[in-house]
């Protein structure tokens, strides 16, 4: 079929239909915001299918997020009519490192030292691990903060560096303990028969040199591998791809620089921008025409970008209507400037009948988060927070899973450290007890479901107490039980006999309403289990476990939440689209970051890529736009006054109505905030010497005039009484009653529309 009359191309530009027909060979798809990259990747993938017949299964499809890969794969299976996709591999970049050390579990066990049942530790476990190994180095965590040692650890990994590189290259005491940590780290994990997130990537890899063998069999399977957002690969992903695409050549990758947002997870951006260096014969195809937002949307997005450097120039457009200004607001404070958001929400509601998943609230930092919840919650409007505390991560879900993941891996000991804590069936089986179990498994090279029946063994047993031998005995047989259920019965029936088992259901009261809404989290789990009934007994286990391993903050926004605004923080947004968005917090030290801030003249990449991350914020707007800022703002425990975001200057006028706290003040000068914001630093950061005897300007208010107030909320000005160079002014609010203020020391915005 002549690919001019493929059905495969209807609907699809110039440039996109290139990217879908483009011939074998490695090709850079530049996707701008908006500009159909999932359509093209999509189209690709069915035209590869449908007019190249390419089996399914020589084709390779990774994104990074599993609801981006559910899309991609209803997106192929509606565009292939007459064709059967089934074969194909799609799913996320760590989905596919669990199903290749799955496949190839004996070589894992033989080469890594990994067992075909090993968990997949989450970050709550990777954090107890990290704390233990910082202990077993006899280190004090309160110096030497786990969290900071993970991220230290996870970023060796994305370089492929061992415990035994990071000690060589260490220049420094602080390198030093990084590579005992890091050393201690793995051995923990290795006899919990667990791997993290990091080792998903890199054990494929370590795999790869190991047995070379299985390499050549994964590069002969795949003919065509396919890459979504490349611009958010580090350099495992990097090694990953090219090592599986080296035989055919074909690979085909789709991103955007400008969105490359994620560097704090070692991404690299230099993996799209030197692409074509490492392929020298590559094709580029740009995709420069945006679909999803306003002209005024789109002109404000690439006047922003363009201020950075390190990209691929293109002139991003649109054929879409002009649409309306984006507004530009300051306000007093970050309660003034949550009301106004929620308020600005139900005006819009009211005026278009959108529903409240129309909109967006975006954040640089999840503690912003906490006043704008405060304000909807005052105003009535429903919304869900992404990025906040996910179901899988509430204590009665993970105690549940805790039971689930030791019965799928007996050598799991952060699983069973949280049964003993949390469960009935724990009860009895102290901290000492713990440890000496721990010991005994380490020294045995024995799981510790092993050392629980071996507490009876007289010679050669771990040496409990008889409270604990007691303990450890009851629970041995209840695991015995349950092993039993898991290799015998459906899901649903195992989540049965677990909750009967461990007596989990007694930790729970009937007449407290919070202690209902916790046992109804435990009851969804069974829901959520149940949907893998149909799969034979033994094999429904490591599926789900699985499933929720893999799951990432952005997978838990609903598809079902129609009416809830959505709260998110910027990163967590790359990927959407929401009608309106208000992106809040526009400040130096906010965004762009503090820590950017700082950093700027020896990293001048961070200021890059926070101005990247405004980009993909303003991206997301389809028809309004809204950017927000406040005068102060109580920010990491500490007020302080707040500073407009460079990344507010030299906007295009045209776009852009700025309105608020200057607007709204008459000649006589602006607020007192905003006059202490300007007066109170100089060029240098540096507070200037004031003269004796000044006090900031006072505005000159009126009885009549509608004001906003930041703890009292929108009110009228009743009486006005003068008092020297200042005013008190009595004030009805709406919700509040009459309150009585001198001018000089309220926080007040007129209201002027």
């Amino acid at each position: 079929m002549s690919s001019t009359l493929s059905p495969l191309l209807h609907g699809l530009n110039v440039e996109q239909q290139s990217a879908v027909t483009a011939p074998d060979g490695p090709t850079l798809v530049v996707a701008g915001p908006g500009s159909g990259k999932t359509r093209v990747l999509t189209h690709r993938i069915a035209w590869l299918i449908s007019e190249r017949d390419v089996p399914p299964g020589a084709i390779l499809a990774v994104t990074f997020t599993n609801k981006a890969a559910r899309e991609m794969r209803e997106r192929v299976d509606r565009l292939l009519v007459d064709r059967d996709a089934t074969g194909l591999t799609m799913g996320t970049f760590h989905s596919f490192g669990v199903r290749l050390l799955r496949e190839n579990a004996g070589y894992v066990a033989d080469k890594l030292g990994v067992l075909r049942n090993f968990t997949i530790y989450d970050d709550a476990d990777q954090m107890q691990t990290a704390k233990a190994a910082v202990v077993a180095v006899n280190l004090d965590p309160k110096q030497v903060p786990p969290r900071r040692m993970l991220a230290r650890i996870s970023a060796a990994k994305s370089m492929m560096l061992s415990p035994d590189d990071v000690a060589a290259q260490a220049e420094s005491y602080d390198e030093e303990v990084v590579s005992r940590v890091f050393r201690e780290y793995q051995k923990l994990l290795r006899e919990a028969n667990a791997v993290d997130f990091d080792d998903l990537l890199v054990l494929p890899i370590r795999l790869f040199d190991a047995v070379p063998d299985i390499l050549f069999r994964y590069q002969t399977r795949y003919q065509y591998v396919l890459v979504d957002e490349y611009q958010d690969t580090n350099r495992v992903q990097y090694v990953l791809v090219s090592a599986l695409s080296e035989l055919h050549r074909n690979l085909f990758v789709v991103g955007d620089p400008d969105q490359s947002i994620y560097r704090w997870r070692q991404a690299d951006i230099r993996n799209i921008l030197d692409f074509e260096q490492d392929f020298p014969d590559a094709r580029r195809i740009v995709l420069e025409t945006n679909y999803r937002s306003t002209a005024r949307i789109v002109a404000l997005a690439d006047n922003v970008i363009r201020q950075n450097q390190e990209r691929i120039d293109r002139q991003l457009r649109t054929d879409n209507e002009d649409g309306e200004i984006i507004t530009v607001r300051e306000l007093t404070d970050q309660q003034h400037e949550a009301q106004f958001v929620a308020d600005e929400i139900r005006r819009v509601m009211h005026q278009t009948d959108w529903p409240g998943d129309a909109f967006a609230v975006m954040y640089r930092t999840g503690a912003q988060s906490r006043v704008i919840e405060e304000a909807f919650r005052l105003s009535g409007i429903p919304y869900q927070i992404v990025g906040g505390v996910r179901f899988y991560d509430r204590k009665e879900v993970k105690d549940v899973m805790a039971v689930l993941r030791l019965l799928h891996n007996p050598y799991d000991q952060a699983g069973l450290e949280r049964v003993l804590e949390n469960m009935p069936i724990g009860r009895g089986f102290g901290p000492k007890a713990l440890e000496t179990l721990l010991q005994w498994s380490a020294d045995h090279q024995q799981s510790v479901l092993a050392g629980m029946r071996a507490a009876n063994e007289t010679i050669g047993g771990p040496a409990f107490t008889g409270s604990a031998r007691q303990a450890a005995t009851r629970i041995a047989e209840a695991f015995d039980r349950l092993t039993a259920a898991a290799t015998s019965k459906t899901m649903s029936e195992l989540f049965d006999d677990v909750v009967a088992a461990t007596g989990y259901k007694e930790a729970f009261g009937e007449e407290n309403e919070e202690e209902l809404e916790r046992w109804a989290n435990v009851l969804e789990v069974r829901a959520d289990m149940e949907k893998y009934d149909s799969l034979p007994p033994g094999e429904g286990l490591a599926a789900y476990l699985e499933q929720v391993a893999l799951i990432a903050d952005v997978d838990t926004l609903e598809d079902d939440q129609r009416g809830r605004v959505t709260l998110i923080t910027l990163h967590s947004a790359k990927g959407l689209e929401f009608p309106a968005v208000f992106i809040t917090g526009l400040e130096e030290g906010l965004l762009p970051v503090s820590r950017a801030v700082e950093a700027e003249f020896d990293d001048p990449q961070a200021i890059e890529e926070e101005r990247r991350l405004f980009y993909v914020g303003i991206t997301r707007a389809q028809k309004l736009l809204y950017l927000t800022r406040a005068g102060s703002r109580i920010a990491y425990g500490r007020f302080q006054m707040g500073v407009q975001s460079r990344f507010l200057d030299n906007l295009p006028h045209q776009h852009v109505r700025e309105v608020g706290r200057r607007a709204a003040l008459s000649p006589r000068g602006m607020s007192s905030l905003t006059a202490r914001t300007q007066q109170g630093f100089t060029s240098s950061g540096q507070a200037p010497t004031r003269p004796a005897g000044y006090a900031p300007p006072v505005r000159s208010y009126t009885s009549g005039e509608r004001v906003f107030h930041s703890k009292f909320g929108e009110g009228r000005i009743i009486e006005v009484v003068d008092r020297r160079d200042d005013q008190e002014l009595a004030i009805e609010f709406a919700r509040h009653g009459r309150k009585r203020f001198m001018a000089s020391l309220a926080p007040l915005d007129v209201i002027t529309d």
